[in-house]
């Protein structure tokens, strides 16, 4: 009995252990079902883009041209060598691979006779964070460089020529301002990173100023990726598909011609001014020329910092053109005779005594001309320049008539070309003596403004498109420099369209009487813009001397703008130098030279 027992317990125990362990290999072969079946798929994805990676594809950057097709910002192309250090892995541990590593690169530098930077710390660090890229040994292989390395047999494994683009600015520094600079750098990389764990990537070059800055995105295109297989170090074990392909970037075509821009550099040097020619039909810019300058085809961090010290003193990063803000003296008369004529203030017919001075309670006003002009009607007071006439004819005016017609040149904001403008200028309004001065508009503000002087700013841009508006009939233009946009493959991806921003509030007649004037100061022997005439082309123009500071820090910018052929007008410019004499003595020479050689007669 107690055999058969003890042999009933055994057998249960048996029993209870089979049941458990049949029911242990039933879950495991259920979650080894569930792991390679149900869910396989998705931990065969996981573990391919552990293995994985993509590259990113660098696109080429597009190019921008003149409006004549020359290249103003071109890719160029140098020769760097390189290893690909999966290439020169060696049996056994990493230290191996480095020191075979350093003994080629030392090979290669006694051949090409040259020095590398590059020490073992540089290369253990590529190897670790970036292993599947190309390593730089060598930057900018001469030909001659090039013909050693290719003679080489037989060849290093893993060692390439490498092709590199470079920007370059064929000329130099023409148009520096316009077109800015760019430098390297590391791109994000996340639009084509995806669901891939890292993506591995190189330097590109991304605008820094100017058009490069500003149509970054149009100019880089849109990157590539190309996938890989790496092992557990990371080294490239098989190439696969690409999952992305790169678009090269647009080219920029500008509306500069390379002619004129040229001379108005040319003209500007050893002063501190600005040039602006422009259609006065559409608004596109033809030259824009400011100084000093810098040439942004020798531009490096060096000389980046350099140019930045210099940002107290002559600042020549600054686009003067653009946001270099002026008081524009005489040059705002045209506008205070139309703003006088609309209202009804005066008429072209209205003339004036002019004694030398305005006396405006105990201040006294002075003419140029000292001793006076004498009796002017309108068109005699725009072709002299005369202040009286005009301080009259302001005061008469009134700021709320006055302020309107500015505004609606343009003045206090900004134009809307395709270039940074920091700030608008200043308009004068009534309201705005209490917001510098903290008390009401008086009538020797009136007085200031209506000549040009006082709270009222100006940029040579606006001047110019102020002064095509003038000889256009009236429309303010939206001036622009990009004439299209052109894709990789040589489409047109976007063409301007001119675009009238704002139109003068006035009647041809009156704006004709006012062109009379223009025309007078240039042709009437004495006027002030007589220094234009005979500049190949028939202008009519309007001359500013504008007084800024006081005592001993008092100087004079000194202006012109104009527009022609006078009778059918197609182009308009204005110019300003600081520290000028008078806008006829020191502007219209300038302006007369650019026009003699612009159009041919020098």
């Amino acid at each position: 009995m107690k055999r058969n027992f003890w042999r009933e317990k055994i057998e249960f125990r048996t029993a209870v252990c089979a049941i458990v362990l049949s029911v242990l290999f039933g879950l495991l072969l259920v979650r080894l079902w569930q792991v390679q079946v149900l869910q396989g798929s998705e931990y065969l994805y996981k573990t391919t883009q552990q293995s994985v990676r993509p590259i990113r594809l660098n696109p080429v950057r597009g190019r921008i041209f003149s409006s004549e097709g020359v290249p103003l910002a071109d890719n160029i192309s140098h020769y760097d060598l390189a290893i690909y250090i999966s290439k020169m892995r060696q049996p056994g541990s990493r230290e191996k691979t480095l020191d075979y590593i350093m003994r080629m690169k030392n090979l290669v530098a006694n051949l090409l006779h040259r020095e590398s930077p590059l020490m073992r710390e540089d290369i253990l660090k590529h190897m670790r964070q970036r292993p599947v890229l190309p390593m730089i040994w060598f930057n900018n292989l001469s030909d001659r460089d090039v013909a050693i390395i290719s003679e080489i047999t037989p060849p290093l494994p893993g060692v390439v020529i490498l092709p590199r683009n470079e920007r370059s600015y064929p000329m130099g520094s023409l148009a520096s301002h316009i077109l800015g600079f760019t430098a390297w750098n590391w791109p994000d990389g996340r639009e084509v990173q995806q669901d891939y764990s890292r993506i591995y990537l190189s330097r590109e070059l991304q605008g820094r100023s100017g058009l490069e800055k500003l149509y970054n995105e149009a100019l880089s295109g849109n990157a590539g990726a190309q996938l890989v297989q790496v092992d557990s170090l990371g080294y490239v074990h098989q190439q696969l598909e690409k999952i992305a392909v790169q678009h090269h970037g647009s080219d920029l075509i500008l509306t500069i011609d390379t002619k004129a821009q040229k001379i108005a550099e040319d003209l500007l040097e050893g002063y501190v001014g600005a040039m602006v020619l422009m259609d006065v039909h559409t608004g596109a810019v033809l030259a824009m020329a400011s100084a000093p300058t810098y040439d942004v085809s020798r531009i490096n961090y060096n000389r980046y910092q350099e140019l930045r010290a210099r940002e107290k003193t002559d600042m020549p990063m600054l686009n003067r053109a653009v946001n270099g803000f002026y008081t524009p003296g005489s040059i705002i008369k045209p506008l205070t005779a139309l703003a006088a004529l609309q209202c009804g203030a005066i008429t072209p017919e209205t003339t004036y005594e002019c004694i030398g001075y305005y006396k405006l309670g105990n201040v006294k006003i002075h003419c140029a001309k000292r001793w006076g002009h004498g009796v002017l009607d309108l068109r005699h007071a725009i072709s002299v320049s005369c202040n009286p006439y005009f301080i009259n004819t302001g005061i008469k005016t009134g700021i709320d008539h006055l302020a309107p017609m500015y505004i609606a040149a343009g003045l206090g904001e900004r134009t809307g070309i395709e270039l940074t403008e920091y700030n608008s200028s200043l308009a004068p309004y009534r309201g705005l003596a209490q917001k510098l001065w903290n008390r009401n508009w008086l009538t020797i503000d009136t007085a200031y403004i209506s000549m040009g002087q006082g709270p009222i700013t100006v940029s040579p841009l606006q001047m110019a498109v102020y002064v095509s508006a003038l000889a256009n009939g009236g429309k303010i233009m939206r001036p622009y420099i990009i004439q299209a946009l052109r894709g990789a493959d040589g489409s047109l991806e976007k063409v301007t369209t001119p675009k009238i921003r704002h139109r003068l509030p006035v009647l041809p007649a009156y704006l004709q009487c006012v062109k009379d004037g223009m025309i007078m100061a240039v042709e009437e022997p004495g006027a002030s813009a007589a220094s234009l005439k005979d500049a190949g082309i028939q202008l009519a123009a309007k001359t500013g001397t504008a007084e800024v500071g006081s005592g001993k820090d008092k100087y004079k910018n000194t202006w012109i703008i104009c527009y022609g052929p006078a009778e059918e007008p197609a182009y308009a410019l204005a110019c300003v130098i600081e520290h000028g004499r008078s806008g006829g003595r020191t502007v219209g020479p300038l302006v007369k030279s650019f026009f003699l050689q612009w159009l041919g007669a020098e």
